[in-house]
């Protein structure tokens, strides 16, 4: 058994807070020794296509609370740009496949540190996945992730010539989605649905305020 639902243009609010709580789950802990500095969103684009999920238990059904599990696919037209620092200097990383004049295009890998500002474009995002999922009229939607959801990622970056870097950059940036998905994305799901739970609940009441009374006439 499955179902569709509406996946519509998202407002701006709704992209600028969700590029805040990108910016602070990207740049927590620790990160991949290849990133020299913070890492931030320039642009996220959620697509036109919903993912699909598949009902496979139904634990809980009442007026106010929905709660399931699902098994999640996704395979939409989303996108993100990031833009970061990078340490492009292969040999810094221990990379044993790396030759010192190596390289695309007579690249020469010098052992000094050089950090460069990088564009990375991540698209064409596949997931799927096992999820638990809990939608409450007062307190938004709670969704856990059982497996891991990332199935496949293309990540194109101002290093894609280079096809030493390219791979490290690709393994590396895979790894820290991966941690996103798992421990950071259901929480900004969670507080994103929370405004949009508290515009459903407080637009009827603003929208049924009674008129002023009328000027008592002097």
């Amino acid at each position: 058994m499955s179902f569709t639902f509406n996946w519509p243009r998202f407002s701006d609010q709704f992209h600028y807070d969700a590029i805040q709580m990108l910016n602070t789950a990207l740049n927590k802990g620790t990160k991949p020794p290849i990133i020299a500095d913070k890492i931030e969103v320039v642009e996220l684009e959620m697509g036109t296509q919903p993912p699909e999920l598949e009902i496979r238990d139904i634990g809980d059904l009442t007026v106010d609370q929905f709660r399931g599990i699902f098994r999640l696919t996704y395979a939409g037209d989303a996108h993100l740009v990031l833009k970061t620092k990078v340490q492009a200097n292969p040999l810094n990383h221990k990379q044993p496949d790396v030759n010192l004049m190596g390289g695309a295009r007579g690249m020469l890998a010098a052992k000094h540190p050089l950090v460069v500002p990088m564009l990375l474009r991540l698209s064409h995002f596949k997931l799927s996945s096992y999820v638990v999922l809990v939608v409450s009229k007062q307190k938004g939607i709670t969704l856990v992730f059982k497996t891991d959801p990332l199935q496949a990622v293309d990540i194109n970056s101002t290093f894609d010539s280079i096809a030493v870097i390219q791979n490290f950059i690709q393994h590396e940036i895979e790894g820290q989605l991966r941690q996103m998905f798992r421990e950071d994305l259901p929480g900004i799901i969670h507080r994103l649905s929370q405004q949009w739970v508290k515009a459903k609940v407080e637009a009827p009441y603003l929208e049924k305020r009674p008129p002023p009374p009328p000027p008592t006439p002097t």
